[in-house]
């Protein structure tokens, strides 16, 4: 469906529309607790993780948002001794046809290999019962001018590096923990409002929390990659653009404020979705 306020295509359950932050109005199919099935299109009931009409598997899914509340004191330094937490993960849909041929091919790949070593020697192979002798290695040409390519490493900046940051949303007590479990690093935005409140950098298998977050509703979207470009401000390869289905809004009370974790690679029990986007979209905020 379409955001009334701002026209963009968003989720069918969306509660906000992540381009602009307005809250839309949810269809009575949703009300009424259903959903299609993404492979027979027949209507299921939300909550199925597996569709009783073509059998397929949707989604591996375990509730795990819990909240703990403690008292607080009123000081910004104590304040964090005592949270509510809120924890949320990233699940999606397994792509079996891509698991089984991975596998296969490995299997594939191992045979080939044990036999290969298997019918020779480190030093020569059979030809009707002589020995020959190996093709000379490369470094033996004779032609001085053709010379390896050398290597050059991908550039990366340092674990949290901050790329913008927008000091009017950053009062309060809110906290983001984003974990990288990737092999690719992250940029993270935190946007509000049509900008981006906080984007920061996160190295691959790696961590970073966005603190003093103040109350109101934000998306996080990220991109994945390698080569930080720091001219153009993107990655030069493996470039990938997503942004989390639900909002995130952050409150404070008397007694607690709101923390949340998510992850930006797929969990098993992971309750938050991710949907690609536009990578001129991404680049504007």
């Amino acid at each position: 469906m379409f955001c009334k306020n701002c026209g963009e295509e968003i989720q069918e359950r969306a509660r906000f529309c992540k381009y602009c932050g307005m809250e839309v109005v949810v269809k009575e199919e949703t009300l009424s607790g259903k959903k299609s099935c993404p492979f027979c299109k027949e209507k299921i009931a939300v909550d199925n993780d597996e569709c009783p009409n073509c059998k397929r598997i949707l989604a591996e899914k375990i509730p795990t948002n819990e909240t703990y509340a403690a008292d607080m004191p009123r000081s910004k330094n104590q304040i964090k001794e005592g949270v509510a937490s809120k924890f949320i993960g990233v699940v999606r849909r397994i792509n079996y046809f891509k698991l089984i041929f991975n596998k296969y091919t490995a299997i594939l790949f191992g045979i080939v290999l044990i036999v290969w070593i298997s019918s020779g020697d480190d030093s020569s192979y059979d030809s009707g019962g002589t020995k020959a002798p190996l093709p000379p290695p490369i470094n033996q040409i004779s032609d001085n001018s053709i010379k390896p390519t050398p290597s050059v490493p991908a550039i990366s900046l340092i674990n949290g590096a901050i790329l913008k940051k927008n000091s009017t949303y950053l009062r309060e007590y809110g906290e983001l923990q984003i974990k990288n479990g990737t092999g690719l690093d992250a940029v993270a935005k935190l946007i509000r409002g049509g900008t981006s409140v906080l984007t920061v950098y996160i190295k691959a298998n790696n961590a970073y929390t966005m603190r003093d977050i103040s109350d109101g509703v934000y998306w996080l979207a990220f991109a994945l990659g390698l080569d930080w470009d720091s001219t153009a401000q993107k990655f030069r390869s493996n470039r990938q653009y997503s942004a989390f289905d639900d909002t995130f809004n952050f409150t404070t009370t008397n007694e607690e404020y709101t923390i949340f974790e998510v992850t930006l690679n797929p969990v098993l029990g992971g309750t938050a979705e991710t949907t690609a986007v536009d990578p001129q979209q991404f680049d504007a905020y």
